[in-house]
């Protein structure tokens, strides 16, 4: 909440907040029909620059402001708010302008409008509101069945195949910039050129490496890196990334920071340094820079992380010294669920890479902290935290602290993380899953308002979902978590005229459901957290391992005596590790030294 009520406008001076607006909901969609007007929407973002120029230009200006409250409902979205709004209504990136019937159907949508291209824009719905109502109607039905359509090809299913990561690679090999590195390109909506920190590209590069042995692809996400950490892409002053950048050469960025970003760019940086000691030198100083600057920036004193930093080119244009004077950008002090999960998740491994105990710690708090203020019982987890939570029912929330808690488990041993990722894996089963199928983005019971009566399956948020219940599925041999994880990928698996699959996560979390991997059973004498001379360096190691994928735990003989039994493994033995696939398992080991030959020797035994 802001002095504007429930509604965000930019920082600087505008006048927005004359308009009319009201929230997304039902009472929004009932006025429109009741005065038989359509609605605007306008969906922005607190750190959205185009945004505020939007507010500071076209929403300020008298005659749009005149021409919506006369003519519309006016209909205010915060995209990180309402991200279910957003992925039905965004026209290709923020702000979003969509102009809507009173059912909630699209008549047309565009991205930044400037004041006579809005004017023009209201103009025309307004005309053909008035006069052509029936041909609207028939635009809308056939809009619904064009959507039903994309959906049915996309989850339409088919073969999980190794040869989905090897044209995930060679599309990223076609879109690889070999001047500059990274995979930028055209955005369709405004034909801005865009480059973007990749991380989803840089792990499936450095998968390719360790899975494949592929220098090329090592090579292009090591470049990559060093090109982005040494441009205007990254905050040399504060650390950081800002969300992207308008030239090849990653100058011109846009200056908005946003953690979820710098979470997911940590874990890359974490995998770069593990698979390469010459990287890791370099890279140490950019983790540092990040995690100083989202521990300082965007923490919140009770564990968890603020959504992200506004943008302001005045003042990150400045040196230390400018910018203390100038002032800081506004940050958006709520806390998201899958934001905050995301940087758990880098903090922790790049803890474990870098060998900073207290990186490893502050991820753990995050995770506690969803835990202890963003939990709902059996409807999962919240969307929003600002002193209280709310906002239910998104796919995101659930897979990104899913993955959270079991990277949370494989570092600390604490058999509670493992129990709050099953609770919560058994909560997105029932309440997002399509039976057998892949999961939708909102649960039963949620918002149903306009185009949210279409629920949707997408398939990054999806590969998120597939991975963590892969993963659940080999820390604890039940063989229901890999049927779920095969379920849903096999429903995205008819790939684009027979082209590369759609999302490169999905790419690597496929080829990781079809490959043998290691596991590492540690089992301890001492509790987690109390010190075991012979199984904490075998532990530690283990996590350290430069392989493509593989599976932690750090084992108590009487806690996890079910597990031990289910692999043959003998009982009395304590202070020694296993390295096992599917269920065959090597001799007792307790030199670490002994575990990557036993990683070469364990892996011809068949997975599942």
């Amino acid at each position: 909440m802001t002095e504007h009520g429930p509604f965000r406008f930019s920082p600087r001076p505008n006048t927005a907040d004359a308009i009319p607006w009201m929230e997304w909901g039902p009472d929004a969609l009932e006025r429109a029909r009741a005065e038989d007007r359509p609605i605007l929407l306008s969906i922005s973002a607190v750190w959205c620059h185009r945004c505020h120029v939007m507010d500071e230009t076209t929403y300020s200006d008298p005659r749009v402001a005149e021409a919506i409250a006369r003519d519309f409902v006016a209909v205010r979205v915060d995209a990180d708010e309402r991200p279910d709004v957003d992925a039905r209504y965004n026209a290709g990136g923020c702000p979003s302008t969509a102009l809507l019937a009173g059912d909630g159907e699209i008549i047309s949508v565009a991205s930044f409008l400037r004041p006579e291209a809005m004017l023009e824009a209201l103009r025309r719905v307004r005309d053909s509101w008035r006069a052509d109502r029936e041909s609207l109607a028939r635009e809308g039905e056939l809009a619904r069945d064009a959507r039903a359509r994309r959906l049915m090809l996309a989850t339409a299913g088919g073969v999980l195949t190794p040869e989905m990561l090897d044209m995930a690679i060679e599309e990223l090999s076609d879109r690889f910039d070999t001047t500059n590195g990274g995979f930028g390109a055209v955005n369709p909506a405004d034909t801005t050129f865009e480059e973007y920190p990749d991380a989803a590209a840089l792990r499936l590069l450095l998968y390719a490496h360790r899975r494949r042995g592929d220098m090329a692809a090592l090579e292009r996400a090591r470049f990559s890196v060093d090109a982005m950490a040494r441009s205007a892409l990254h905050d040399q002053v504060e650390g950081g990334f800002f969300r992207f950048a308008t030239r090849p050469d990653r100058s011109d960025p846009r200056y908005e920071k946003l953690g979820r970003d710098q979470g997911a760019l940590l874990i890359a940086l974490a995998e770069l340094a593990l698979v390469d000691e010459d990287a890791a030198e370099w890279a140490l100083a950019v983790v540092e820079r990040t995690v100083a600057y989202l521990v300082r920036a965007l923490g919140e004193a009770s564990g968890g992380f603020y959504g992200s930093q506004d943008s302001d080119a005045a003042y990150y244009l400045k040196d230390e010294a400018g910018r203390l004077a100038h002032g800081a950008p506004l940050v958006d002090r709520r806390v998201y669920a899958a934001s905050t999960a995301t940087i758990a998740r880098g903090l922790v491994q790049c803890g474990i890479a870098f060998r900073r105990r207290a990186w490893v710690e502050r991820g753990l708090r995050a995770v506690d902290f969803l835990m202890s203020e963003m939990r709902a019982g059996e409807a999962g987890m919240y969307h929003v935290w600002e002193g209280t939570p709310h906002g239910l029912g998104l796919l995101a929330d659930q897979a990104e602290t899913l993955l959270a808690l079991l990277q949370a488990y494989e570092v600390s041993g604490r058999a509670g993380y493992l129990d709050q990722a099953r609770t919560l894996a058994r909560v997105l089963e029932f309440g997002w899953r399509d039976p057998g199928r892949a999961f939708w983005d909102t649960d039963d019971d949620h918002d149903d308002t306009g185009l949210l009566a279409e629920r949707l399956k997408p398939i990054a948020e999806n590969a998120d979902a597939a991975e963590a219940y892969l993963w659940l599925g080999r820390l604890t041999h039940d063989d229901r978590y890999l049927r779920t994880a095969q379920g849903v990928l096999t429903e995205f698996a008819s790939a684009p005229a027979g082209g590369a699959p759609r999302d490169l996560t999905y790419a690597r979390v496929v080829d990781r459901l079809l490959s043998a991997e290691p596991e590492f059973k540690v089992v301890a004498e001492t509790p987690p957290g109390e010190p075991d001379r012979v199984a904490d360096p075998l532990f530690e190691t283990a996590l350290r391992l430069p392989l493509a994928a593989r599976t932690v735990q750090r084992l108590q003989r009487d806690l996890d005596r079910g597990l031990l039994d289910a692999l043959a493994l003998p009982a009395d033995r304590v202070r020694v590790a296993y390295v096992c696939v599917g269920r065959a398992c090597s001799p007792p080991l307790t030199d670490p030294e002994q575990l990557a030959p036993a990683v070469e020797d364990t892996l011809t035994a068949p997975a599942y």
